[in-house]
Protein backbone atom coordinates (compact mmCIF):
# COMPACT_ATOMS: atom_id res chain seq x y z
CA UNK A 1 0.00 0.00 0.00
CA UNK A 2 1.10 3.42 -0.47
CA UNK A 3 2.82 4.77 1.82
CA UNK A 4 2.62 9.03 2.24
CA UNK A 5 4.62 9.39 5.05
CA UNK A 6 7.72 8.11 3.09
CA UNK A 7 6.42 7.90 -0.13
CA UNK A 8 6.55 3.90 -0.45
CA UNK A 9 5.07 1.01 -0.08
CA UNK A 10 4.50 -0.25 3.32
CA UNK A 11 1.93 -1.52 5.52
CA UNK A 12 3.49 -1.35 8.80
CA UNK A 13 1.47 0.06 11.63
CA UNK A 14 1.10 3.99 11.85
CA UNK A 15 0.79 5.63 15.03
CA UNK A 16 -1.35 8.45 15.71
CA UNK A 17 -0.06 10.66 18.94
CA UNK A 18 -2.35 12.92 20.20
CA UNK A 19 -2.00 16.46 22.20
CA UNK A 20 -4.27 19.12 23.02
CA UNK A 21 -3.96 23.05 23.39
CA UNK A 22 -6.39 24.40 25.32
CA UNK A 23 -9.87 23.04 26.87
CA UNK A 24 -13.28 22.22 25.54
CA UNK A 25 -14.68 24.36 28.78
CA UNK A 26 -16.61 27.62 27.52
CA UNK A 27 -15.34 29.63 30.41
CA UNK A 28 -11.39 28.26 30.30
CA UNK A 29 -9.56 31.13 29.44
CA UNK A 30 -8.45 30.57 26.12
CA UNK A 31 -11.54 30.85 23.58
CA UNK A 32 -10.09 28.01 21.56
CA UNK A 33 -9.87 24.49 21.46
CA UNK A 34 -7.21 22.58 19.14
CA UNK A 35 -5.79 18.99 19.19
CA UNK A 36 -3.23 17.92 16.85
CA UNK A 37 -2.23 14.76 15.81
CA UNK A 38 1.05 13.31 14.39
CA UNK A 39 1.62 10.06 12.85
CA UNK A 40 4.85 7.95 12.48
CA UNK A 41 5.86 4.48 12.28
CA UNK A 42 7.51 3.06 15.02
CA UNK A 43 11.41 3.47 13.65
CA UNK A 44 10.68 6.73 12.13
CA UNK A 45 9.71 7.65 15.94
CA UNK A 46 13.02 6.20 17.00
CA UNK A 47 14.83 8.58 14.46
CA UNK A 48 12.66 11.58 15.89
CA UNK A 49 13.77 10.90 19.39
CA UNK A 50 17.78 10.46 18.49
CA UNK A 51 17.57 13.88 16.39
CA UNK A 52 15.62 15.77 19.26
CA UNK A 53 17.95 13.90 22.51
CA UNK A 54 20.80 15.54 20.54
CA UNK A 55 19.34 19.10 20.14
CA UNK A 56 18.44 18.90 24.04
CA UNK A 57 21.77 17.35 25.39
CA UNK A 58 23.57 20.32 22.99
CA UNK A 59 21.71 23.40 24.79
CA UNK A 60 20.85 21.54 28.49
CA UNK A 61 22.79 18.85 28.71
CA UNK A 62 19.80 16.98 29.43
CA UNK A 63 17.74 14.91 27.23
CA UNK A 64 13.90 15.14 30.12
CA UNK A 65 13.59 18.71 28.59
CA UNK A 66 10.06 18.79 26.71
CA UNK A 67 9.94 20.94 23.82
CA UNK A 68 7.01 22.98 24.72
CA UNK A 69 5.56 25.61 21.85
CA UNK A 70 4.11 28.06 24.25
CA UNK A 71 7.59 28.56 26.24
CA UNK A 72 9.50 28.18 23.67
CA UNK A 73 7.61 31.24 22.06
CA UNK A 74 7.26 32.66 25.54
CA UNK A 75 11.13 32.16 26.26
CA UNK A 76 10.18 31.02 29.84
CA UNK A 77 10.72 28.13 32.20
CA UNK A 78 13.51 25.83 30.51
CA UNK A 79 13.45 28.37 27.50
CA UNK A 80 14.57 31.42 29.79
CA UNK A 81 17.85 30.42 27.47
CA UNK A 82 16.42 31.83 24.59
CA UNK A 83 16.49 35.38 25.91
CA UNK A 84 20.26 35.00 24.58
CA UNK A 85 19.94 36.28 21.12
CA UNK A 86 22.65 33.92 19.60
CA UNK A 87 21.57 30.54 21.33
CA UNK A 88 17.88 31.32 20.67
CA UNK A 89 18.98 31.81 17.10
CA UNK A 90 21.31 28.76 16.91
CA UNK A 91 18.23 26.92 18.71
CA UNK A 92 15.67 27.52 16.32
CA UNK A 93 17.49 27.04 13.30
CA UNK A 94 18.11 22.98 15.41
CA UNK A 95 14.52 22.95 16.11
CA UNK A 96 13.44 24.36 12.52
CA UNK A 97 15.77 21.83 10.82
CA UNK A 98 14.73 18.78 13.22
CA UNK A 99 10.94 18.95 12.23
CA UNK A 100 11.00 20.21 8.82
CA UNK A 101 13.28 17.00 8.03
CA UNK A 102 11.95 14.66 10.36
CA UNK A 103 9.73 11.90 8.63
CA UNK A 104 5.69 12.42 10.23
CA UNK A 105 2.72 13.94 9.37
CA UNK A 106 0.36 15.81 10.89
CA UNK A 107 -3.57 16.93 11.73
CA UNK A 108 -5.12 19.63 12.87
CA UNK A 109 -8.32 20.33 14.71
CA UNK A 110 -9.62 23.95 16.10
CA UNK A 111 -12.92 24.97 17.43
CA UNK A 112 -13.62 28.66 17.70
CA UNK A 113 -15.59 28.23 21.46
CA UNK A 114 -16.87 31.68 21.01
CA UNK A 115 -18.64 30.63 17.30
CA UNK A 116 -19.32 27.33 18.88
CA UNK A 117 -21.29 28.61 21.60
CA UNK A 118 -23.56 30.81 19.82
CA UNK A 119 -24.37 27.71 17.71
CA UNK A 120 -25.33 26.19 21.07
CA UNK A 121 -22.28 23.93 21.79
CA UNK A 122 -21.58 22.67 24.62
CA UNK A 123 -18.67 22.01 26.49
CA UNK A 124 -19.32 18.29 25.82
CA UNK A 125 -19.56 19.00 21.59
CA UNK A 126 -16.74 20.97 21.32
CA UNK A 127 -14.58 18.24 22.61
CA UNK A 128 -16.69 15.29 20.66
CA UNK A 129 -16.66 17.52 17.88
CA UNK A 130 -12.86 17.66 17.84
CA UNK A 131 -11.92 14.64 18.37
CA UNK A 132 -14.77 12.83 15.79
CA UNK A 133 -12.64 15.26 13.09
CA UNK A 134 -9.63 14.19 13.73
CA UNK A 135 -10.02 10.08 13.85
CA UNK A 136 -12.14 11.04 11.06
CA UNK A 137 -9.25 12.09 9.25
CA UNK A 138 -7.15 9.45 10.50
CA UNK A 139 -9.40 6.82 9.79
CA UNK A 140 -9.88 8.45 6.34
CA UNK A 141 -5.87 8.09 5.89
CA UNK A 142 -5.75 4.71 7.36
CA UNK A 143 -8.40 3.44 4.63
CA UNK A 144 -6.79 4.49 1.64
CA UNK A 145 -4.14 3.19 1.86
CA UNK A 146 -5.38 -0.18 3.97
CA UNK A 147 -3.28 0.69 6.40
CA UNK A 148 -3.26 -0.32 10.38
CA UNK A 149 -3.09 1.82 12.78
CA UNK A 150 -2.71 2.91 16.40
CA UNK A 151 -3.79 5.71 18.98
CA UNK A 152 -1.36 6.89 21.60
CA UNK A 153 -2.45 9.69 23.92
CA UNK A 154 -0.91 12.21 26.41
CA UNK A 155 -2.60 11.12 29.81
CA UNK A 156 -4.30 14.05 31.32
CA UNK A 157 -6.99 13.07 33.67
CA UNK A 158 -10.40 13.42 32.85
CA UNK A 159 -10.20 13.68 29.10
CA UNK A 160 -9.01 10.41 28.56
CA UNK A 161 -11.95 8.45 28.88
CA UNK A 162 -13.77 11.33 26.72
CA UNK A 163 -11.24 9.81 23.92
CA UNK A 164 -12.03 6.13 24.10
CA UNK A 165 -15.88 6.89 24.30
CA UNK A 166 -15.17 8.33 20.77
CA UNK A 167 -12.97 6.02 19.79
CA UNK A 168 -16.11 3.15 20.49
CA UNK A 169 -18.23 4.98 18.37
CA UNK A 170 -16.14 4.41 15.68
CA UNK A 171 -15.61 0.67 16.27
CA UNK A 172 -19.21 0.38 16.79
CA UNK A 173 -21.00 2.41 14.20
CA UNK A 174 -18.21 2.48 11.56
CA UNK A 175 -17.59 5.55 9.26
CA UNK A 176 -21.00 5.60 7.13
CA UNK A 177 -19.92 8.86 5.34
CA UNK A 178 -16.85 6.65 3.77
CA UNK A 179 -18.95 3.49 3.42
CA UNK A 180 -16.99 1.51 6.15
CA UNK A 181 -18.57 -0.59 8.27
CA UNK A 182 -17.74 -1.27 11.96
CA UNK A 183 -15.73 -4.37 10.89
CA UNK A 184 -14.04 -1.94 7.95
CA UNK A 185 -12.93 0.13 11.19
CA UNK A 186 -11.66 -2.52 13.51
CA UNK A 187 -9.48 -3.83 10.53
CA UNK A 188 -7.63 -0.56 10.50
CA UNK A 189 -7.77 0.62 14.10
CA UNK A 190 -5.91 -1.94 16.31
CA UNK A 191 -6.18 -0.02 19.49
CA UNK A 192 -6.00 3.30 21.82
CA UNK A 193 -3.70 3.53 24.89
CA UNK A 194 -2.40 6.37 27.24
CA UNK A 195 0.81 7.50 28.17
CA UNK A 196 2.02 9.59 30.95
CA UNK A 197 3.59 12.81 30.72
CA UNK A 198 6.96 11.75 32.03
CA UNK A 199 7.38 9.16 29.26
CA UNK A 200 8.66 12.14 27.44
CA UNK A 201 7.65 10.82 23.97
CA UNK A 202 8.96 13.14 21.08
CA UNK A 203 5.34 12.15 18.79
CA UNK A 204 3.16 14.17 21.53
CA UNK A 205 5.67 16.87 22.16
CA UNK A 206 5.91 17.79 18.21
CA UNK A 207 2.20 17.49 18.54
CA UNK A 208 2.20 20.02 21.05
CA UNK A 209 4.80 22.09 18.85
CA UNK A 210 2.33 22.78 16.09
CA UNK A 211 -1.02 22.86 18.18
CA UNK A 212 -0.17 26.51 19.75
CA UNK A 213 1.37 28.05 16.40
CA UNK A 214 -1.37 26.31 14.57
CA UNK A 215 -3.88 28.37 16.73
CA UNK A 216 -2.23 31.07 16.09
CA UNK A 217 -2.29 30.86 12.39
CA UNK A 218 -6.62 30.41 12.72
CA UNK A 219 -6.80 33.97 14.67
CA UNK A 220 -4.58 35.52 12.02
CA UNK A 221 -6.55 34.36 9.17
CA UNK A 222 -9.69 35.74 11.08
CA UNK A 223 -8.00 38.71 11.46
CA UNK A 224 -8.14 38.66 15.61
CA UNK A 225 -4.48 38.10 16.00
CA UNK A 226 -1.39 39.25 14.06
CA UNK A 227 1.67 36.88 13.13
CA UNK A 228 4.25 39.05 12.22
CA UNK A 229 6.53 37.77 8.65
CA UNK A 230 9.32 35.58 10.04
CA UNK A 231 8.14 34.73 13.90
CA UNK A 232 8.48 32.14 15.34
CA UNK A 233 4.48 31.19 14.99
CA UNK A 234 5.18 32.42 11.16
CA UNK A 235 8.05 29.63 10.66
CA UNK A 236 6.15 26.96 12.65
CA UNK A 237 3.30 27.09 10.35
CA UNK A 238 5.08 27.12 7.21
CA UNK A 239 6.35 23.82 8.30
CA UNK A 240 3.23 22.93 9.13
CA UNK A 241 2.38 23.08 5.98
CA UNK A 242 4.56 20.66 4.26
CA UNK A 243 3.56 18.11 6.97
CA UNK A 244 -0.08 18.02 6.55
CA UNK A 245 -1.60 14.78 5.04
CA UNK A 246 -3.64 14.84 2.26
CA UNK A 247 -6.92 12.50 1.83
CA UNK A 248 -8.91 12.34 -1.04
CA UNK A 249 -7.47 15.90 -2.26
CA UNK A 250 -8.15 17.27 1.72
CA UNK A 251 -5.93 18.80 3.61
CA UNK A 252 -5.93 17.47 7.50
CA UNK A 253 -6.54 20.44 8.86
CA UNK A 254 -10.04 22.05 9.84
CA UNK A 255 -11.48 24.88 11.72
CA UNK A 256 -14.72 23.97 13.73
CA UNK A 257 -17.88 24.81 13.34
Amino acid sequence: MFDMINMMPSNEIHHLYIDESGAPSLNHRDKNYTICGVIVRPYQANKLKIKADQIKFKYWNDTHIPFHSIDIGKQKNDFLILKNPVTQRNFLMDLYGFLSTGSYRCIIVSVDKAKAQQQGWDAKKVRNEAIDTLLGFFISFLSQYGLPGQITIESSGGQDINFYKRYTVFLSKGFPSLGLSHEDVKSFLTSISFVQKNNHDIETQIADLFAYPATRQFLHDEGTKTIIPGSYENKMNNILKTKLIQIRGQKSIKRLP
